[in-house]
């Protein structure tokens, strides 16, 4: 049986930073936390879609595509400038609503 001595205490970790408060992009907090989600969602499609091409790049060479072979998998460079464009157009479509909106504000002057 163990003792005291050998129990480990765990502390909750803290779920932001002391001192500070999220930051506020939008003027409705509600919409900045459905954008924190939705660009949340993007990664995980995005980290989705990378193992989904390289399963594809294993298939290509005749390789079973396990976990292992997938965790080993070193990009050329070649399918990682694919990967960059299909992520930077990923973000261009979907966030396009709000990089047209922050095109349209006017700069703020100074003086």
């Amino acid at each position: 049986m163990a003792d005291a001595a050998d129990t480990v205490m765990v502390r909750p970790r803290p779920r932001k930073a002391r001192g500070q408060e999220r930051p506020v992009y939008l003027d409705n907090p509600d919409l900045d936390r459905v954008t924190i989600m939705l660009v949340g969602l993007m990664a995980e499609v995005s980290a989705l879609r990378d193992r989904l091409d390289t399963h594809e790049a294993l298939a290509e060479v005749g390789q079973v595509a396990t976990t292992d072979a997938v965790e080993r998998y070193v990009l050329d460079p070649d399918r990682r400038e694919a990967r960059d464009r299909r992520r930077d157009a990923m973000l261009d479509r979907v966030l396009r609503v709000l990089y047209e909106e922050r095109d349209a504000t006017p700069a703020p002057t100074a003086g």
